[in-house]
């Protein structure tokens, strides 16, 4: 990401220059040709060698003022030019210092919450004469915040770690398919209280990617599409391919996402319902994955509308 940053701002700063160097140019010519137009006022009465010195004195004065106009003129630009490029450099800094702020401020508010059901948990037993049944109960919860602060700690890892994609010099292909039915029968293994999500699969979709980062992509997208489907909702998982793309479709018939919304719905933390109704998580499996799908060279977009449920849709390259 930054290689390519420096790269487009490497060829917009020579851009810059020649433009620049082009226009001082052109108004170094123009303002040479104007101020050398013969119009000298010489006496008749000088020889030509006091006629010459005249001239040259004349001339010199006018290149002087020719340079010292075009200087102003490119200076002007070059400050208008630096002034845009800098805008436009810092925006994006700034927008990032911003979202570094936001994500520390998440970041810390999901890991005070463990930590304050462990602390409680942990004060309760140590004020009273617990029995040890109770002295059992807190040990449950405290156990229970330590399992969630730990989720939450490895996937901060895990969304640290996939801001840079890696390129593999030698491929595999996997088959998509498979990979999907693995992950679904993963997830139904795992959380056999949840609803099984129903299968339409394509046969031979090969793609070239990570199968354990794009297993934990999947897998986070059919969690999502659990949680927020709705009671008595039905999650449908599909593969297919493209013209460039292998797709994998994840869509759930709960209550849908609005429009502006969908962006930010992979934003760190970011949910569409914050009440206390709302399913619980960390609000990172869908930055995760679409950073997951980054890394692997696709890409993770999401189609909803009120009341109709949502799709997502991870794409990746295929295999060739």
């Amino acid at each position: 990401m930054f290689g390519r940053a420096r790269l487009r701002l490497t060829l917009l700063y020579i851009l810059l220059f020649a433009l620049v160097l082009a226009i001082f140019t052109i108004v170094f010519f123009v303002s040479f040709a104007t101020v050398l137009a013969p119009d000298f006022d010489i006496g008749p009465d000088l020889s030509n060698e006091q006629a010459a010195n005249a001239a040259y004195q004349a001339t010199i004065g006018k290149i002087g003022l020719a340079i010292l106009l075009a200087d102003v003129v490119v200076v002007a630009l070059v400050g208008i030019a630096a002034w845009v490029l800098a805008s436009r450099t810092l925006r994006p800094i700034r927008e990032a210092h911003l979202r570094q702020r936001r994500f520390v401020a998440d970041a810390s508010h999901e890991i005070r919450t463990p930590l304050a059901a462990i602390r409680a948990a942990a004060e309760e037993a140590i004020a009273r004469n617990a029995s040890p049944d109770e002295l059992r109960a807190s040990l449950s919860g405290i156990v229970t915040s330590a399992e969630d602060l730990s989720r939450l700690t490895n996937d901060l890892l895990l969304l640290a770690r996939t801001d840079e994609r890696i390129v593999d010099p030698r491929p595999e292909s996997i088959d998509l398919s498979v990979l999907t039915a693995e992950s679904i029968e993963s997830f139904a293994a795992a959380n056999p209280e949840a609803p099984r999500p129903r299968l339409t699969l394509e046969t031979d979709l090969l793609v070239s990617a990570n199968p354990d980062e794009i297993r934990r992509a999947i897998l986070n997208l059919v969690d999502n599409a659990v949680r927020y489907g709705g009671p008595g909702g039905v999650v449908r998982v599909a593969t297919r391919r493209t013209e460039r793309d292998v797709v994998v479709e994840v869509r759930d018939t709960g209550p849908g996402i609005a429009a502006a919304d969908l962006d930010r719905i992979f934003e760190p933390f970011f949910r569409v319902r914050a009440d206390a109704a709302s399913p619980g998580g960390s609000g990172l499996g869908l930055a995760i994955a679409r950073s997951l799908a980054a890394r692997n060279g696709g890409r993770l977009t999401a189609t909803s509308q009120p009341s109709a449920g949502s799709t997502f849709r991870l794409s990746l390259p295929r295999f060739r």
